[in-house]
């Protein structure tokens, strides 16, 4: 370990230095020069109350170069030149202090640099060497300056980058980030040529400057992605304006649906967008489930365990799994999807005998292909005393509202919210044997709501999604 402290400056003008760590406290400093590079096993560390490391203007490097996961932290931000990350594919990078970069970050074997509670900015000549599927930056990142910039950023092991065009003489200051397999915002809300918008993956570009450019978004993983056809009738760049997802002109650049990417023709508003792939005909993204509700009730000695979907696109079939610690799961049942279906459809399977343990059960869908996607779990006691559950139920496209459980003649507030979060319908409702609430559909537009019971002190309150066609 190297620790610098108060006024001692290092000059770096051997070919490199060699550390297991590298710690900076107080007014110390390290100062590379020429072609000096430092190599790292360990964690840099940047504790200095001033700027603790100045950067070589040559051809120096900090190299990341371990086995072992390695990080950057500290109090102070560090700005470096030249940074390699050189580590196996089982190590990476984590930023837990905010980082600035002036040259090249270069990914050289492999291994993800992953944005903790640092952050990670690059200044308006820098850029990003040799990324790839398994080399990339895992979270959001910044730019400063007046040039094109790539993003190659990602989410997770998923990686999908983001570019900015150049701005020409106008600066900016702009952040990205992609999200995989997080909930899309409003998915369901298109504008026409549009059906539906991408069920995985989205993009959140923001921008403290007030600049308009044109953004290019890429797949690297057709597949992953659910790119089935690179037709311009089809594959469509949808951005959010506001109230709906809309088609914005574009240019497709791909030779087959394995890769490629989509630029918008005219400059967007880079203040707060948000970008993804749609599709006018159900082909170009996938949707291969809408999962509307997934309940688990105690019947005597029986779960009894109920789903609904809104829709199905090559649904093969449905995987349960029961775990009595909430980490080791078992299948206990398969069953079979619908293949593609735009109807409501409702699935229930009961366990036996499993009413007086305490479970968690857990929803997995497969694809024709072998994708899958696994839900929320849901936990169950039913040796409690308190069994109250609301659920939804569906005849056709109409779906109700079910208590069950809870004590006769108890009075609960009801209330439907859409996704907004505004409350569009409410009523007063007592609990009698059969406890019923018909959705007032015709009054709702297309789209998921959240119906919410709640009583008077709000001690106790349940909640479910549902939607309408």
């Amino acid at each position: 370990m190297i620790k610098y402290i108060k006024y001692i400056a290092l000059l770096l003008l051997l070919p490199a230095f060699s550390y297991a760590q590298v710690i900076i406290e107080g007014d110390g400093e390290i100062v590379a020069t020429g072609d000096a590079y430092i190599i790292l096993d360990g964690d840099w560390i940047n504790n200095a109350t001033n700027t603790g490391f100045t950067a070589s203007t040559g051809a120096g490097v900090v190299y990341f170069h371990s086995s072992n996961a390695q990080s950057i932290g500290g109090t102070a931000t560090t700005t470096f030149g030249n940074i390699t990350l050189r580590n196996n594919s089982s190590a990476s990078l984590t930023v837990n202090s905010d980082i600035s970069i002036t040259d090249v970050l270069n990914f050289y074997y492999s291994g993800i640099m992953h944005v903790g509670s640092g952050s990670i900015t690059f200044q308006v000549d820098a850029s990003t060497n040799n990324p790839s599927t398994s080399k990339f930056i895992d979270g959001p990142a910044t730019y400063i300056g007046n040039k094109g910039f790539t993003f190659d950023i990602g989410d997770g092991t998923k990686y999908a980058p983001v570019r900015i065009a150049d701005p020409g003489s106008s600066a900016m200051t702009v952040t990205a980030q992609y999200y995989y397999q997080k909930a899309i915002p409003n998915k369901t809300s298109v504008s026409a040529p549009l059906v539906k918008v991408s069920d995985v993956e989205y993009w959140h570009i923001t921008s403290t400057s007030s600049i308009s450019e044109e953004v290019r978004i890429f797949w690297r993983d057709g597949v992953e992605s659910g790119i089935k056809s690179i037709d311009s009738d089809s594959l469509k760049f949808a951005k959010w304006d506001g109230s709906n997802w809309v088609d914005e002109p574009a240019t497709i650049t791909a030779s087959s649906t394995a890769s490629g990417y989509i630029t918008s023709t005219g400059a967007l508003p880079l203040s707060d967008l948000y970008v993804t792939f749609g599709s006018t005909n159900n082909i170009a993204n996938p949707l291969p489930i809408q999962l509307l509700s997934f309940t688990v009730q105690c019947s005597d000695n029986d779960v009894v365990i109920e789903w609904s979907t809104a829709s199905e696109e090559n649904n093969d079939y449905f995987t349960l799994l029961r775990s009595d610690d909430a980490e080791h799961y078992e299948e206990i049942a398969q069953i079979s999807g619908a293949g593609n279906s735009n109807e409501v459809l409702n699935y229930s399977y009961a366990d036996y005998n499993a009413a007086n343990g305490n479970f968690y059960y857990m929803l997995k869908q497969t694809d024709y292909n072998g994708k899958s996607e696994t839900f929320t779990p849901v936990h169950m006691n039913c040796n409690t005393t308190q069994k109250i559950s609301l659920k939804m139920l569906y005849d056709g496209n109409q779906p109700y509202a079910l208590l069950s459980n809870a004590q006769s003649g108890s009075q609960y507030h009801v209330l439907i919210v859409d996704y907004t979060g505004r409350v569009v319908a409410e009523k007063m409702q007592t609990v009698n044997s059969q406890n019923y609430y018909r959705i007032p559909s015709q009054q709702l537009a297309s789209g998921i709501y959240s119906i919410i019971y709640y009583n008077d002190n709000g001690s106790v309150r349940f909640s479910e999604k549902f939607f309408i066609r």
